[in-house]
């Protein structure tokens, strides 16, 4: 079903395993010259050699689209008699991340990020608006005028660029903390999504991407590609482990992430996670062995 993700991130960790094997054979191959290395030279020359780190993410998703009620906040519905609990445009994702450091500036990085997005927009915000309807005549009842509501859910395997901003350099110079920086990222990605699209107060559907028309049942995920910005602020609690608190936006090449495409709506679908997280230096984990 993701067979075209699978083999994407099947490469991605291929590559990194590579650059990672042959930064470990280097390594090897320095200190066997070395009849008596010095242990402060050695974990210098491992850290810039090896130079990975694992970082685990959690947090908030807040999708930006056609169906979204407000512009600066988040937004739920309540009281409506079909639903346990009330339906909520913050949902939540979690992220992987194996990052390779180049040089004190610039790290490249591969994301996997799995989760959800949501957005529902009343009807009064459809005053102006043409919306997409597929099926006219057996929806039209329940689509736009009455409110509609989606939830997205998706798998994305991202390549990123990272660029310390606490480096030395005459236009991004920051006085930080020496345990605190400040890093900007800029990418592209690969999404694979379902997306179901409903009336906001009776739950019937209305349209969807990944499922089969009229229903509710599965079909094969669509596939995106993603235009990825965002920062971090990493701070080392101690030596090897950093606390993360992250912000990313992610930008679809196309409209189809809420399952509407609306004339003088927002265009092309977007959406951000805010999290928080771990990062644990390999460096330091293997020089300690």
């Amino acid at each position: 079903m993701f067979s075209k993700l699978n083999l994407i991130v099947a490469l991605s960790i291929f590559s990194f395993t590579s650059v990672l094997s042959q930064d470990s054979a280097n390594y090897s191959a320095n200190k066997t010259q070395k009849s008596n290395p010095d242990k402060t030279e050695s974990n210098d020359y491992l850290e810039n050699l090896f130079g990975l780190s694992i970082n685990i993410n959690y947090g908030y998703t807040q999708f930006d689209g056609d169906i979204r009620q407000y512009d600066y906040f988040s937004s739920k519905q309540t009281g409506n008699s079909y639903q346990d609990s009330d339906f909520k445009e913050l949902r939540s994702a979690y992220s992987f991340s194996l990052e390779k450091k180049i040089d004190d500036k610039f790290s490249v990085s591969i994301d996997y990020v799995n989760g959800e997005f949501a957005g529902l927009r009343r009807p009064n915000e459809y005053e102006g608006y043409e919306t997409d309807t597929p099926y006219p005549d057996v929806f039209n009842a329940i689509s736009a005028p009455n409110g509609q509501k989606f939830v997205t859910t998706f798998n994305e395997i991202d390549v990123l660029l990272n660029y310390d901003l606490n480096s030395n350099n005459p236009i991004f110079y920051l006085e930080l903390p020496e345990n605190i920086s400040l890093i900007a990222k800029f990418g592209f990605g690969y999404n694979s999504f379902r997306s179901l699209r409903t009336n906001l107060y009776s739950d019937e559907y209305i349209y969807g991407y990944g499922y089969e028309d009229f229903t509710k049942n599965e079909s094969d995920a669509v596939t995106e590609s993603v235009i990825i910005y965002g920062a971090k602020i990493k701070y080392e609690i101690q030596e090897g482990l950093s606390l993360l608190v992250d912000y990313t936006v992610r930008n679809s090449m196309s409209d189809k992430w809420d399952s509407s495409i609306m004339d003088g709506g927002n265009g092309g679908d977007r959406f951000s996670l805010f999290s928080f997280g771990l990062a644990c230096d390999l460096t330091y984990i293997t020089s300690k062995d």
